[in-house]
């Protein structure tokens, strides 16, 4: 349970995180490379959208997104740039034996259920980094319009997707609950959390 803080912004963020189903065994949607990927995130703005990046590729996987243009000269720029350095790297074995994260063949893994839970661990992921740095006063208001657009973005891709059975359907229309529940949390958080005065780079 998250410790209160002055405004409700964290309770506003705390209830998209409250999911009984999850909360009794905590599952772990996403590999260790792309934990590893987390961890050298260290900063909210880079954090959040390297889980958001972990969401898309879910959903890139499952059909129900595709990359733009942009994404994928992107994804091939930091391809090119994790070659050079994995060169460069005098631990050759280890870089070797490493699969490369923005390669989404590994996602075949995870069956389409446990993809969608792994972009509902993402939402939760993300407010739960956001609530993190509103309890120690860090500027949030880039990330929280930053959430606010991803779901806004990916709910109505999730809500056209046909289910094949009924552990795709239940999946599914947890993703959709907790897409909704966020993107009305991050809306009242949003009415508190002042607008940030200096422009993004």
């Amino acid at each position: 349970m998250h410790r209160l803080a002055k405004l409700s912004l964290t309770l506003l963020l705390a209830a998209a995180l409250a999911t009984p189903t999850l909360a009794a065994q905590k599952p772990e949607y996403f590999t260790e490379d792309e934990l590893d990927l987390i961890r050298d995130a260290q900063e909210l703005s880079a954090r959040v959208p390297a889980y958001f990046k972990l969401a898309e590729r879910r959903l890139v996987f499952l059909g129900i997104m595709e990359r733009t243009p942009e994404q994928i000269e992107k994804e091939r720029k930091e391809r090119e740039k994790r070659a050079k350095e994995q060169r460069k790297s005098t631990d050759t074995r280890a870089t070797a034996n490493k699969a490369p994260v923005d390669d989404t063949a590994y996602l075949d893994t995870f069956t389409p259920p446990e993809l969608l839970r792994g972009y509902i661990q993402a939402l939760d992921e993300v407010t739960d980094n956001i609530d993190n740095a509103y309890e120690n006063r860090l500027d949030v208001r880039d990330s929280l319009e930053d959430l606010a657009k991803f779901v806004r973005e990916t709910l109505p891709l999730l809500e056209k997707f046909q289910p094949r059975n009924t552990g795709e359907r239940a999946a599914l229309e947890a993703a959709v609950e907790r897409a909704k529940q966020v993107a009305a949390d991050t809306k009242s958080a949003l009415s508190i959390v002042p607008k940030t005065e200096k422009k993004r780079k």
